[in-house]
């Protein structure tokens, strides 16, 4: 009787941390980080790892320096990571690029753009900037 009633309070004891409580909070992703993750998953593939471009038969343009995305807006860039392109090039920068807008939510967007930003040279940057490349966005 004893051995039961002991089986009976450690399993009482086991369940009781069980259900009812509180969910884990998910630890908040650095933007940075979330950027180049979600760079490296969806870009790098037709872009290259480093943006550089070129890199298959898809001729996806260079992000990084050598290209010339720093030239356009960022409401541009994140039309064309939302809405992608079309061959006739109804997106400056979306080319045949497949739309990215229901694969990515608003915070992946918003960081894979802030990573294309460190793609680019510091004159690059203060061009986009003294251009007006993030009005609008």
């Amino acid at each position: 009787m004893n051995r039961a009633l002991f089986v009976m309070a450690a399993l009482l004891v086991a369940l009781a941390g069980c259900g009812g409580g509180t969910t884990a909070t998910p630890t908040p992703v650095d933007p940075a980080t979330l950027g180049q993750q979600t760079f490296t998953s969806y870009c790098a593939p037709c872009h290259g790892a480093n943006g550089e471009g070129f890199i298959n038969a898809l001729n996806a343009p260079a992000l990084n320096a050598d290209g010339e995305s720093y030239m356009l807006s960022d409401a541009a860039i994140l039309a064309a990571i939302i809405d992608g392109g079309s061959a006739s090039g109804d997106t400056p920068l979306g080319g045949a690029m497949a739309p990215l807008g229901d694969a990515l939510s608003a915070e992946q967007e918003a960081a894979v753009l802030q990573y294309v930003h460190t793609l680019w040279n510091d004159d690059q940057r203060a061009a986009h900037e003294t251009a007006g490349g993030h009005e609008g966005q």
